[in-house]
């Protein structure tokens, strides 16, 4: 028995050998793409574990929300994906899918690291040059000859401010400076502004309105009703961008008071002069202490406006975020501008609100993720957009929460606006 089976194996031994060595060949392909699998997965999850750490050292330095959800988004997207089916050694897309999604996670954290030093570098900046404002302004106050009592809270404040300047490491930190600084620096320009119009322009304005009416108290008042609704839009605008105006205001309300009652020639044009000044203050402030750039949007209007130094040099109808999906009012500003994008669903397919991949010319991104931006597949912008309407040419309801903008007008704002615009949503 023994004999017949040697001669067997004698008779079969290539063959057997080639099983024995295909059988280890196999063997080793597998644990070969296991190893290769477990490296992938391993690369992967280090990768998310800093992508993880990397957003709480955003959260420590005082980044808001809206300035990395959509880092975040990403981040989600890739950590919700499934990796394929597939055992060693056919494997080969799971390792494809660890790698590219640990590409990913790494991708996505250099990202946020460059938007980090990007925002701290701008917040350090924007906290010195407060601060230097604030001081000049304090001397030109001073130099002008506000009165001492309306200055003396402003006193302490330069010394308080730069020491916790050079205390400061985090964006809050800088951030916190800023705005300390600021309401006290818009209300010290407004002292400023008042100071050096009070000395010099009330009769101007006065005398030039005589000139005018030629001595007709009709003519006066007339003109006095016009000084007053031009202050009271600019102080609307203020409003907008939260400016303390409230001394030019109670002048204001006061001086409207005093126009209800006036009837002689002499009172209306004193009263118009006394406006024009306070318009004249106001635009002053507004020009000093606003951004150099700023756009607003109203959700009422469906209106975007943009402004240079307070003063409105632009306009167009947009359309909002539809019932649901409402752009968000609030202070924000611009974090990124991208040319061209693909607007990618945050949704999944089946979603009422998913859409496919659309790609547009151009976005400013304000709020997390909410851009505004051009939209190729809308005719019409305007009051009344953001609800379900008839669009025979295009979209017949609002955005996702985006802020869409007529081609042409975007690109003027595309031009005109740089990183860090403020946006205001009301």
């Amino acid at each position: 028995m023994l004999t017949s089976i040697v001669r067997v194996i004698k008779r079969n031994a290539l063959r057997i050998g080639v099983v024995v060595a295909s059988f280890g060949l196999v063997s080793g392909a597998i644990l070969f793409q296991q190893q290769r699998e477990a490296s992938a997965e391993q690369g992967y999850q280090s990768a998310r574990q800093l992508m993880l750490a990397e957003q709480q050292r955003a959260q420590a330095l005082g980044l808001e929300a809206t300035e990395y959800s959509d880092i975040q988004r990403q981040e989600l997207t890739t950590t919700a994906a499934t990796a394929p089916q597939g055992t060693p050694p056919f494997n080969e897309s799971r390792i494809d899918f660890y790698a590219n999604a640990g590409a990913q996670e790494r991708q996505l954290t250099q990202q946020l690291q460059t938007r980090e030093q990007q925002l701290l570098s701008q917040a350090k900046s924007s906290a010195q040059q407060a601060l230097a404002k604030f001081v000049g302004d304090l001397s030109s106050a001073r130099q002008l000859g506000v009165e001492d009592q309306l200055l003396t809270g402003f006193a302490t404040l330069p010394d308080t401010a730069q020491s916790a300047f050079d205390h400061s490491a985090t964006l809050a930190d800088y951030r916190k400076v800023s705005a300390d600084v600021k309401d006290p620096d818009v209300k010290l320009a407004l002292l400023i502004a008042d100071q050096q119009a009070t000395n010099t322009l009330v009769g101007q304005f006065a005398t030039q309105i005589a000139a005018q009416d030629k001595g007709s108290p009709d003519a006066a008042r007339t003109a006095a009703r016009g000084a007053l609704a031009k202050v009271q839009g600019d102080l609307q605008t203020a409003g907008i961008f939260k400016m303390d105006v409230s001394f030019i205001q109670a002048r204001v309300q006061k001086l409207a008071a005093d126009l209800g009652t006036a009837t002689t020639l002499k009172d209306l044009e004193q009263i118009y002069g006394g406006l024009a000044v306070r318009d004249k203050v106001l635009q002053q402030a507004m020009s000093s202490t606003l951004p150099e750039k700023a756009i607003t949007i109203s959700l009422k209007d469906q209106t975007l406006r943009a402004y240079l130094h307070g003063q409105q040099v632009f306009s167009t109808y947009v359309t909002t975020g539809r019932p649901g999906l409402e752009t968000d009012p609030g202070s924000f500003h611009v974090y990124l501008k991208a040319s061209p994008w693909i607007m990618k669903s945050p949704w999944p397919k089946g979603s009422r609100w998913w859409y496919p991949d659309t790609p547009v010319k151009m976005t400013l991104w304000f709020n997390g993720g909410a851009a505004i931006h051009d939209a190729s597949w809308r005719a019409y912008y305007g009051p009344g957009t953001e609800y379900p309407h008839y669009d025979p040419f295009g979209a017949n309801t609002g955005t996702h929460g985006c802020v869409n903008v007529p081609y042409g007008n975007m690109v003027w704002l595309w031009n005109w606006t740089p990183s860090g615009t403020p946006v205001v949503v009301y």
